[in-house]
Formats: C-alpha cells, structure tokens, sequence
C-alpha cells in the first residue's frame, strides 16, 4: 500500500513536471514567433529602400571567377561576395517567403547559420585550391530562378583546373543578378 502511494505521488509529481514543461515551451514558441515577425517587418521594410550593390561584376561567369580570386589572394570576401547590408537590403526582401530558413527563423540565428556554412565553404574552397594557379574550365548553370526584383542562378557545376588535375567546386550555391551586375549570393560546404 506504501509503494503504492509512492508511486501515485511520483506519477503525479511527474505529470506537473510535464506539464510545466510544455507550458514553458509553448511561451519560448511564442517569444521565436514574436521575433520572427518582428525580423520580418524589418526585412520588408528593407525592401522599399531600393538599394543595390556596393561592387559587382558584368556577368555571372565573371562574379564567380572575382570571388574565387578574391578569397584566394586576399585571404577575404570582402567586395565580390554579398554583404550582411546586401542581404537584408537586396536578398532577404526577395526571397522571404520562398521556403527558405529565413521564414522560420529569427535573423540572429539565421546569420550565424550563414556564417558558420560561409566559413566551412571558404575553408574549403582555399583547400582544394591551396594557392595554386587555377583557371574556370566551364561552368554549367541551372535554369535561372526569379526572386522578386533579383535573378538566380544556380551553378550545376564549376570546373576548374589546378595544373594538369580539374576539379569540380560546389560551395558556391547560387550567384544574383540585380540591374547593377551580379554577386555571388550563396555559399556553402
């Protein structure tokens, strides 16, 4: 009779326990949701400011060759590949809503996402390189994808070639066009 009264109360106790535990689940729910839309009023707002980018190249061949030569022999991405300014200005207005992470998650979080797959892809990218003479053999892109106001192009493949060895890049994910040019939007391992 003892372990049973033990073993109500255990069950009991651990029915609360649960209970507040979805409880304070459901109010961190909230509080994400509250600071996505708040995230997301800044991005649309963003949109109407009609900015474009700082520095791009002519044509999309030419943004992906600056950004490789530019994280090659200045160690940097600092002209050829978007800006954090860039993205909430340019990229996140046109593409909120097109089923990527940034629907769903707060623009904190989300930044340190695109950071962290920003470092491995340059990481990368310098080691299968590894300073040596490179040359783009070809690069075969996908069908063009219109985001709003910007055009993407997703490279199917970048061949390039290190002596007498070709290599095939694929950290970078997509390249954006915008009436100024076109910069490499999207990296990643």
């Amino acid at each position: 009779m003892r372990n049973l009264l033990l073993l109500i109360s255990l069950f009991s106790f651990s029915f609360c326990s649960q209970e507040d535990w979805r409880e304070q689940m459901e109010a961190e729910n909230k509080k994400v949701i509250l600071r996505v839309e708040k995230d997301h009023q800044l991005i649309r707002a963003n949109a109407f400011k009609g900015s474009d980018w700082v520095k791009s190249s002519k044509t999309k061949e030419l943004a992906v060759q600056n950004f490789l030569h530019e994280v090659i022999q200045n160690k940097s991405q600092n002209d050829y590949y978007v800006s954090w300014d860039e993205k909430m200005n340019i990229i996140f207005p046109n593409i909120l809503g097109k089923g990527t992470l940034l629907d769903t998650t707060p623009l904190l979080d989300y930044k340190k996402v695109l950071e962290t797959r920003e470092t491995f892809a340059i990481t990368e990218i310098k080691n299968r390189i590894q300073g040596k003479q490179y040359r783009i053999t070809s690069i075969d892109w996908e069908k063009p994808r219109m985001y709003g106001d910007i055009v993407g192009h997703k490279p199917k493949t970048i061949k390039i070639q290190i002596e007498k060895q070709v290599i095939i890049l694929d950290q970078i994910k997509m390249v954006f066009g915008t009436k100024a040019g076109f910069k490499v939007g999207v990296i990643g391992p």
